[in-house]
């Protein structure tokens, strides 16, 4: 600390301390303000269903000088995603759909244009071919909150490849895709599915939303760019195989360059982007909310231990979310056993989640993240959750990596291999 303890003390949210890991990693927090690579931020894990870290530091906002609390919401981009998928894995396990049906199936209006043979699983791997369907409408802000007429739009898009061919990231068609799928095979609305399926069961009320409802503005933090790497755009996304490789998430669509990251990324301070639904990008979660739902997926929908600081701490009841076997639902998020063949069996991806390996190239667990460093993964076997929600935006993540690296090696746990970068910053003074 360069500035005493009293100035660390109001930068840390001052909440219990639940394991020597998380004593520890507050210390790496003030380290990582101190070097100006934290924001705000919040880190929440599980192991072996029981909260070890649930801690909040920093800002709001770069203009809103209040602490972050551990109810805060940030915005999460694609680890939306992960919450979208689990809702068709959801579906499948109760039987209203499988994995291999025909979408135009249940949503017939999709079956026009080349796509009466895409599948659910075709979708939740990114081999659709619909990579860049509607992508001319991420400029018009209009266009892009309006759910009825994207979900109408989606229906009619034709698609590039044949289905199952290439695993082309779906950054922003995958959320119409997904949501078309959930609401009309279960009749219902999303937000009501997402309700019934895992908000209400994990008592995540109040702290996950795909889409917010009025009267959470003052618990949205404020998103702001990491200077040190905006200032000049980003790379373009790679065209050759072997560079695609190391790509978080493989293979990117042809829409999804430079000139486009800055819009998505002034997405999340906009509050009627924030209202609507995109279940591909714009979730608004707290780490706490996040880690809970990958903890009770990693237990095969177990719910985990009530957590002591939410408001329904008081709810002992276990809650089993699926009816199947964990080790058939892990193969099903995976595609892995019965499912093997539902996805490339090198992908990026299993069915809607991505495979989450250790540095030696071993599947460990499942997750997703999203653009600007916010996070959240299961590791199965160590039955173990984290989540990182940070609002200081970067394409690096160097942040949101040595968080996950420090805690996995203080743990004795494997590091995916997305983490395991050297430490890249300097410490500068702490601001107040």
């Amino acid at each position: 600390m360069n500035k005493g303890t009293s100035t660390a003390t109001k930068w840390l949210c001052e909440t219990p301390i639940h394991s020597d890991v998380e004593a520890k990693l507050r210390d790496l927090l003030v380290e990582l303000g101190n070097a100006d690579k934290i924001l705000g931020i919040q880190v929440c894990a599980y192991k072996d269903g029981k909260v070890i870290i649930d801690t909040a530091a920093g800002l709001m906002g770069a203009d809103d000088p209040r602490p972050v609390q551990l109810d805060t919401l940030f915005p999460v981009f694609s680890a939306t995603k992960g919450v979208t998928a689990g809702m068709i894995h959801w579906l499948a396990d109760k039987g209203i759909l499988k994995l291999d049906d025909n979408v135009a199936n249940f949503w017939p209006e999709f079956a026009v244009n080349g796509k009466d043979q895409i599948k659910v699983h075709h979708i939740l791997n990114h081999t659709s071919g619909l990579h860049n369907a509607l992508a001319d409408i991420i400029g018009d802000h209009v266009s892009l909150c309006n759910w009825k007429e994207c979900v109408k739009r989606i229906a009619m898009a034709s698609p590039e490849t044949e289905p199952g061919c290439e695993q082309i990231y779906h950054y922003m068609s995958y959320g119409w895709l997904c949501g078309g799928i959930i609401e009309h095979a279960s009749g219902k609305k999303f937000k009501d599915v997402l309700e019934e399926a895992f908000v209400r069961p994990l008592n995540l009320e109040g702290e996950l939303y795909i889409g917010i409802p009025p009267g959470v503005e003052s618990r949205l933090v404020t998103s702001a760019f990491d200077t040190s790497e905006f200032h000049t755009p980003p790379p373009p996304p790679p065209t050759d195989a072997s560079s695609v490789d190391k790509q978080p998430y493989g293979a990117m669509p042809a829409t999804l360059g430079p000139s486009v990251l800055p819009s998505l990324v002034n997405l999340t301070n906009m509050l009627d982007f924030r209202r609507a639904l995109q279940p591909a990008g714009n979730g608004n979660f707290s780490a706490r909310a996040l880690a809970r739902y990958y903890a009770a997926l990693v237990d095969g929908g177990t719910t985990p231990s009530p957590h002591s600081s939410t408001t329904n701490s008081h709810t002992t009841t276990v809650t089993k979310i699926f009816k199947n076997p964990k080790s058939k639902i892990h193969d099903a998020f995976l595609a892995t056993g019965d499912f093997k063949d539902f996805a490339l069996p090198d992908g990026t991806f299993g069915l809607g989640f991505k495979r989450i390996k250790s540095a030696e190239g071993l599947v460990i667990g499942f997750g997703h993240a999203g653009l600007g460093g916010s996070t959240g993964y299961g590791d199965i076997d160590n039955r173990f959750s984290i989540s990182v929600m940070i609002n200081k935006m970067s394409f690096k993540g160097l942040a949101t990596a040595e968080v996950i690296r420090f805690v996995c090696s203080e743990l004795d746990l494997p590091v995916p291999e997305d983490y395991t970068r050297s430490r890249e910053f300097v410490k500068k003074p702490l601001i107040n």
